[in-house]
């Protein structure tokens, strides 16, 4: 139907209303089916799958309504400006902006640990910087424009130039979240961009045809026809996922290009005419604006990525505890203070018969045994001292400074395994012989361990489930 209504409309067999007729009819009743065929694949799926399709439905419903009062309008009175028809326009791009971005919230989650995407901010912030840079350089042609249309509205160019605006931003964000994730169009995403063009060919003609006072060809209208027919395939396309083609790397610098031909022109007309135009630093101080936000976001990433970076390299991923690594660290330095003098203790624990709770139990249950103890001993110990895993089913705890009363504190941690621990939904008993050394500065941090560990087997040689102090 759609390509028939095509044919029709482009031949100029038909009268001028009747083709208008033809053409309108058809773009509401495509976006009807797209949104009725979004409907009904968003049923069968879930999550944001689901959410991405039914935002589509809303949009769609937006655009039908909008169109089918711009049938009326144009049929029955289309001197009317503005009318319903030109704010419901604007609930597609809308609602197909945070379509495509959940679709991409999904497809953000699939990208491999080693590799990097870029956050949702910053590719939004991409696409504005992009929009933008050309806004700015084609600000002089548009402001002409404006001024040799003689008779045409303000408001209504402006109206008509804001959905060209909209679906231009929307269609490079699009391309910027497939190309940052995948390197190359998802399949429901790429019918999804080209019905977007499509219907962004149309504004586009209208814009030029408003502008310069002239008769909208018939070409203008293929667009609405077109588009939504290409959401129609959004909808029933299947969820392929392209394989990564391209480094995202250069995606870094993609805004830069744009940005920087702003700069450049701006500073030619400068120096040509002596005079810019107000409308240009206007819009190069927006882009400026942009850029810097977009450093910041990126900053702020950055430092956040470190800091998850350096606690991955310091803490036992199973547990949360700190790693060997850091304790030697930390143990390095306490042992190396001058000033003030502290005295520092050292308890080593192993947990008693674990490795029968691996074979019999899998190591799933060993794991959960490990995270409940961790828990405990954490809960246990001074926001001074430090807890961290060794390797298997082995803890040490760095005691900055040394408990007055060594045993004390060893009984106290000893009740860490006064409950059991629910594994399978069971309840098991675990039970850590505790080695515990007072250290002092002629200690090294190897030796202070092995000492530690001594003390550890001391105790499980004179029976298990005890503790050994070597003050």
């Amino acid at each position: 139907m759609g390509i028939a209504a095509v044919g029709l409309v482009v031949s100029g067999s038909l009268e001028p209303a009747a083709s208008d007729l033809v053409a309108d009819l058809t773009g509401v009743v495509g976006a009807v089916a797209a949104a009725a065929a979004f409907a009904w694949t968003g049923w069968y799926e879930s999550g944001a799958e689901r959410r991405w399709r039914w935002l589509m439905v809303v949009a769609l419903a937006w655009f039908a309504t909008a169109h089918a009062l711009w049938t009326w309008y144009r049929a029955i009175d289309p001197a009317t400006f503005p009318n319903a028809a030109n704010a419901l326009y604007l609930g597609l791009p809308f609602f197909a902006f945070f379509a495509v971005l959940s679709m991409a919230k999904k497809d953000h989650g699939k990208v491999e640990e080693h590799d990097v995407a870029p956050s949702h901010a910053v590719v939004v912030l991409d696409g504005l910087i992009i929009v933008g840079s050309l806004v700015a350089l084609s600000w002089k042609l548009t402001v002409d424009a404006v001024r040799h249309a003689d008779g045409v509205p303000v408001d209504r160019l402006l109206m008509v130039t804001s959905y060209t605006l909209a679906d231009l931003i929307l269609i490079v964000i699009a391309i910027l979240f497939a190309t940052a994730l995948y390197g190359l169009l998802r399949l429901p995403m790429a019918w999804l961009v080209l019905g977007l063009l499509a219907i962004g060919f149309s504004d586009a003609v209208y814009v030029y045809t408003i502008s310069s006072s002239s008769m909208a060809p018939p070409v203008a209208d293929v667009g609405y026809i077109v588009g939504p027919m290409l959401f129609l395939g959004a909808a029933l396309a299947p969820n392929r996922q392209f394989s990564q083609m391209t480094p995202r790397t250069p995606l870094l610098f993609l805004p830069y290009v744009p940005f920087a031909a702003v700069c450049v022109f701006t500073v030619f007309t400068t120096a040509t005419t002596g005079d810019p135009d107000v409308g240009e630093v206007y819009a190069l101080i927006a882009v400026v604006a942009l850029v810097v936000l977009r450093q910041v976001i990126t900053l702020r990433q950055l430092s956040v990525a470190r800091r998850q970076l350096a606690h991955q390299a310091t803490h036992d991923p199973l547990t949360g505890a700190s790693n060997r690594n850091l304790l030697l660290f930390r143990l390095d330095k306490a042992l190396s203070r001058a000033w003030p003098p502290r005295s520092l203790g050292l308890l080593y624990a192993d947990l008693d018969h674990f490795k029968q709770i691996n074979d019999v139990l899998g190591h799933e249950a060993g794991d959960a045994v490990l995270c409940a103890v961790a828990a405990r001993l954490n809960a246990r110990i001074r926001p001074t001292d430090t807890l961290a895993r060794m390797g298997g089913d082995e803890f040490v705890i760095l005691l900055d400074p040394a408990p007055e009363d060594p045993g004390d504190f060893g009984r106290r941690i000893q009740s860490a395994f006064d409950e059991p621990v629910f594994v399978c939904g069971a309840p098991r008993v675990v039970s850590a012989s505790l080695g515990y050394v007072g250290l002092d500065d002629h200690d090294s941090p190897d030796q202070a361990l092995a000492r530690a560990d001594e003390a550890m087997y001391q105790a499980k040689a004179a029976g298990r489930h005890g503790i050994r102090i070597n003050p």
